[in-house]
């Protein structure tokens, strides 16, 4: 239930046991009370099967814009079907029953500009770029459980992270011991010659001390079991050169285990130590640890051996050994105060301190009560293993250039907490220990804040020590609130509560239980930090995807819409016919997300600031975009429907009767329009200025092979007899009068020339609307020089205006002016 693995003793008193529990040791029947959804285990995964139907931020913003457009395409529509019956009645054909039959096609075409408008391929879009994602980001060790966490991945704007596992290696190596001598590095120590000398007291009780514990071993440099367990067997193989293996077998009396061990007590949150008490009559020594055992033996029948956080073990001794003399030294009030400053060289470098300690007894002792592991105990050492992971300081300062503030949640004590924040670049490394309090907060404190209070620690707040779930739950809660998308990790069971508050949940593979992984949306299966940074930059090219979709079936809609009312008006027909408008709607739909929506990353998507649950998914550039893209395509097909330059424009033949040249000229406006959109939907693979727009286009193959498929589809209409008569294509293959007696295969050479021409002129006038920035693009990225107390520093850093308003407030720095 704590997420901790605390071993229970279940006795006739205490007889009840939580279902997915799992027996260390012993044996009995089992009276099962509850089952299923009734038991602690049932209840807890039932809560986490109340699925959440809300919408995300994404979909609530699509759901928007399709309801515009379907609401702007059925107005046109309806407009379009309007002037047809004007202009029929204007045209006196009322008067010709058998006329009424063309109601029907303005009704056809009616429902034509209606689907057309309806961009249906919206969704088919967002489904294909969460699916194509979520297939990238499994190689990244992130497996996705819930499609739409895809996407919020992309608009987090906070993450709460665990540290062990996560920010730090699923390992641990002692890497400091204090003594009463000095503070000694153990790496250095170790590539001395650790057989070179005897070892002393001191040495072989730690030895004792580190190899009491029989549910963790050594596998080469690798650890079985508990990782704080595993280092100390380390410490104790690698520096005393102790084998802890021949410790252990005089554990064993008969083939019978453990018989020496009276009473063990595991490692536990509550507790924050573990003791394991040995009968020394019962334990049969090995040569390498016998003189060490037999003065223990002296002081007493039983000896008990804890380990623990330092915090918690050092207000329990009353005296210290001496690892050079072997003299045993009271600790006063003084005394301890000495202690910490003696590791204080130490103590606020990223490791978790824990104290070496023992007490020995004799038998009369261990009856009068459980006093024997909580006071009156003996110091030995202080050690610090947790060496943090290689490349989380880069990941971290990676997020918080995308405008994505990491804060720590740990169960540390808060120098170790402090300290791992400031070597993972959480915290800055230079900040005075006078300002720390503004970044940090122990968990005791936090507790004592009302919702007010904690609202406001939280807009600076980046490490939370000595934190427990219900503290990670109420952080969360609270960062939502003010309107943050918050991503947090966590592995254990009680995480469960927060991990399904977060927009996205994030459990841990490795380390993670059953409970906290139903609980998530993604599981880490590496258990890596950079995996998140991974999963974010999926999460945007997502947005980024459906986004460049969007502008490229606006720009469409416009121009079809627009130029369907207009030719209805002026000609009492749409230039662009029922069927192209279909097939325009079907495959710019269709193969167009394809294309747009298995885009990938770009290189600089973490240089952007996370979107807000508020913001527009349209932004001014992408309506800057839209906007002039339509205006040019109408300009040019507006000419090219009234002729407005004659036959200089698109070369129709001359010898075509009137109506065959309007015929023709309609063949070369859809031949136009077609190519416009193949061609906008290679502008649409940027969203602001970015003038290459051919930048990574072959990464992914599915792109060109869209645009060889379309182009060829286009050919096929262009070209073959039977499909140019269904599609209303221009064709005088016949030489009747009409066609001024000569056959002619659809249109010219010259007028396909004119075509792709124009169609390539919307290309280059795109480029030249990428000259001017609109201010979402200045809002990116901001440069300026940073003026801090130690000098200038003439570096590009990625700030906004919300981050530069709170760093002045708290005097961290100062905005010098800078070329944009």
């Amino acid at each position: 239930m704590t997420g901790e693995p605390q071993m229970m003793l279940k006795t006739a008193q205490k007889p009840w046991i939580i279902s997915g529990s799992l027996v260390q040791e012993g044996s009995g029947r089992m009276l099962v009370t509850a089952v299923g959804k009734s038991s602690i285990h049932g209840e807890m995964m039932m809560a986490l099967g109340e699925e959440n139907n809300e919408d995300t931020p994404l979909q609530q913003k699509l759901n928007q814009i399709v309801k515009y457009i379907g609401y702007v395409g059925s107005v046109s529509a309806a407009f379009t079907f309007i002037v047809l019956i004007i202009k029929f009645f204007a045209a006196g054909k009322q008067s010709n029953k058998e006329n009424y039959t063309e109601w029907i096609s303005f009704l056809i075409l009616a429902i034509a500009i209606i689907v057309m408008a309806i961009p249906e391929g919206l969704p088919l879009a967002v489904t294909i770029a969460l699916a194509y994602s979520m297939k990238k980001m499994l190689k990244d060790q992130c497996l996705v459980r819930k499609l739409n966490s895809c996407e919020t991945c992309g608009s987090v704007s906070v993450i709460c992270s665990d540290k062990t596992g996560t920010l730090t290696k699923n390992e641990m190596h002692a890497t400091h011991m204090w003594s009463p001598a000095a503070v000694e590095d153990l790496v250095s120590a170790m590539v001395s010659d650790k057989k070179s000398k005897p070892l002393s007291y001191f040495d072989r009780v730690m030895c004792l001390n580190t190899s009491f514990t029989n549910n963790c071993r050594l596998e080469g440099n690798k650890v079985v079991g508990a990782k704080t367990t595993g280092a100390f067997l380390m410490l104790s193989r690698d520096l005393y050169g102790c084998n802890y293996e021949e410790v252990r077998a005089g554990l064993t009396i008969e083939d019978d285990v453990d018989k020496a061990i009276v009473h063990q007590l595991d490692f536990s949150s509550d507790r924050k130590r573990a003791s394991i008490l040995v009968d020394l009559d019962v334990y049969r020594p090995s040569k390498l640890v016998e003189e060490a055992a037999a003065a223990l033996r002296q002081q007493g029948q039983f000896v008990n051996m804890i380990r623990g956080a330092s915090e918690i073990m050092l207000s329990r001794c009353v005296q210290y050994l001496d690892p050079k003399t072997n003299a045993v030294s009271r600790i006063g009030g003084m005394g301890r105060d000495s202690i910490l400053d003696q590791i204080s060289s130490y103590i606020t470098s990223p490791c978790a301190q824990l104290i070496c300690t023992y007490k020995s007894f004799e038998g009369g002792m261990l009856e009068a009560g459980r006093t024997w592991d909580q006071a009156g105990l003996r110091l030995l050492s202080n050690q610090g293993p947790s060496p943090l992971r290689d490349r989380v300081p880069g990941a971290i300062e990676t997020l918080r250039k995308a405008g994505i503030r990491t804060i720590m949640v740990t169960g540390d004590n808060f120098n170790t907490a402090v300290a791992i924040s400031k070597d993972a670049n959480i915290i800055a490394r230079d900040t005075p220990d006078a300002d720390i309090l503004k970044f940090a907060i122990e968990g005791k404190d936090l507790r004592q804040l009302s919702d007010a209070q904690l609202d406001e620690k939280l807009k600076t707040l980046c490490c939370v020590a000595r934190c427990q779930p219900t503290d990670k739950y109420r952080v969360v809660k609270r960062l939502k609130f003010l309107g943050n998308v918050v991503a947090a990790t966590g592995d254990g069971s009680n995480d469960a509560p927060q991990l399904k508050e977060a927009d996205v949940g994030l459990a841990m593979g490795i380390a993670g239980t059953e409970i906290a992984k139903e609980a998530s949306d993604i599981v880490i299966l590496d258990d890596n930090f950079c995996s998140i940074v991974q999963a974010v930059r999926w999460g945007r090219a997502v947005l980024a995807s459906v986004r460049k979709f969007i502008q490229f079936q606006v720009t469409v809609n416009i121009v079809a819409l627009v130029i369907a009312f207009i030719g209805s008006a002026a000609f009492s027909e749409s230039p662009l016919t029922s069927i192209q408008l279909l097939y325009v709607n079907l495959i710019m739909d269709s193969l167009g997300s394809l294309a747009l929506a298995t885009e990938g990353p770009t290189k600089d998507i973490l240089d952007h600031l996370p979107v807000k649950r508020s913001a527009s998914i349209i932004t001014p550039s992408m309506l800057r975009n839209i906007l002039g893209m339509a205006a040019y395509q109408l300009f040019v097909l507006l000419i090219m429907l009234f002729n407005g330059l004659g036959d200089k424009v698109i070369m129709t033949p001359s010898h075509l009767s009137e109506e065959m040249q309007i015929h023709y000229r309609y063949t070369s406006i859809y031949n136009f329009f077609i190519f416009a959109q193949i061609l906008n939907e290679m502008n649409s693979r940027k969203l602001n200025s970015e003038v290459n727009i051919f930048e990574g286009y072959f990464h992914n193959l599915i792109a060109p092979s869209v645009l060889c498929c379309t182009v060829s589809l286009q050919c096929v209409i262009m070209f073959v007899p039977g499909i140019r008569k269904v599609f209303a294509i221009f064709d005088c293959s016949s030489a009747s009068a009409e066609c001024g007696n000569q056959k002619l295969y659809g249109i010219t050479w010259q007028t396909w020339l004119i075509d792709i021409a124009f169609a390539l002129g919307g290309m280059i006038l795109h480029l030249f609307m990428r000259m001017f920035k609109c201010k979402d693009e200045f809002e990116v990225k901001t440069v300026a020089k940073v003026e801090t107390k130690k000098g200038t520093e003439d570096s590009q850093v990625h700030y906004t205006n919300e981050n530069v308003q709170s760093l002045q407030r708290h005097k961290s720095l100062v905005l010098v002016p800078a070329t944009i």
